[in-house]
Formats: C-alpha cells, sequence, structure tokens
C-alpha cells in the first residue's frame, strides 16, 4: 500500500509541476517571424493625449514589447503599429496617416489638429490600426510578406 501512496504522490507533484505555470504579463507585444530586421513605431492614445513613439529594433523571429501596462487599465482598445524594414519597406498596409521620425522619437498629437507632420519636420508613414478588443494583452506578429 505504501508504495502505491508513493507512486500517486510522485504522480501527482510531476502533474502539479506540469501544470502550473507563471502568470501572463498585460502587455502589447510585436513579434517578427521572419528573417528580417524592422524597426517598431507604435502610437496610442492615453490620458486623452495621443502620441507616437519608435523606434524599436525587432531582430529576425524575437519580439518587442513597446507597451508594458495592462491594455484594458489603460482604456486602449486601439494601438497603431508601423513597422519597416532597413531599406524603408513597410510590413503592413496601414491606413492611419501619423508622424515618425529618423531617430529614436516621441511625438504628440496637438489637439484635434491634423498630424502636420511636414511642417513639423518628421515624416508621414501609414499605420496599420490593431483593434485589441479591450484585451489585457495582445501580439502582433510581423510575418514574410505584407501583413
Amino acid at each position: 500500500m505504501r508504495i502505491w501512496a508513493r507512486a500517486l504522490t510522485a504522480v501527482y507533484g510531476a502533474v502539479g509541476v506540469w501544470v502550473w505555470a507563471p502568470p501572463a504579463h498585460a502587455e502589447f507585444k510585436v513579434c517578427n517571424q521572419s528573417v528580417g530586421v524592422y524597426n517598431v513605431a507604435v502610437g496610442a492614445e492615453t490620458n486623452q493625449r495621443f502620441s507616437v513613439e519608435g523606434w524599436w529594433v525587432m531582430p529576425a523571429n524575437s519580439c518587442i514589447v513597446p507597451i508594458k501596462e495592462d491594455l484594458d487599465q489603460l482604456k486602449l482598445r486601439y494601438v497603431y503599429v508601423y513597422a519597416e524594414t532597413v531599406t524603408g519597406e513597410s510590413a503592413f498596409q496601414g491606413s492611419w496617416d501619423m508622424c515618425v521620425n529618423t531617430k529614436r522619437f516621441k511625438i504628440d498629437k496637438i489637439g484635434n489638429d491634423p498630424w502636420n507632420c511636414w511642417v513639423r519636420g518628421y515624416k508621414q508613414v501609414k499605420f496599420f490600426e490593431v483593434d485589441t478588443s479591450q484585451s489585457k494583452s495582445w501580439t502582433l506578429f510581423v510575418k514574410p510578406g505584407k501583413n
């Protein structure tokens, strides 16, 4: 009887370790499933202020986490992403005009005015809108070819 009790304890212990997983992190993550390197910029509205920030360098087969907070708590349903290769080729078919800079940047939108990228000394590009469906976390994948 003791042998069965020890065997069951060992089995339940192993199953307990196998089933247990660390808690998930609440975040917005972008993962590169291609062989190319991408530079990534992200736009979002927080505290009634819209801003765009970049660049995160995303090597092949890796992920970046531009937003490390719980998306639902930040009330971020929509996140806007622009990713380009080192040759300037965009990863997404975006439809939202926003500004980027050639170096690391954070650009705030001024009220309800248009972005006026050229006037402000920035480049205007098309960002891809991601509807996170009010999730706590979201992962966007960059795949080979147009996404």
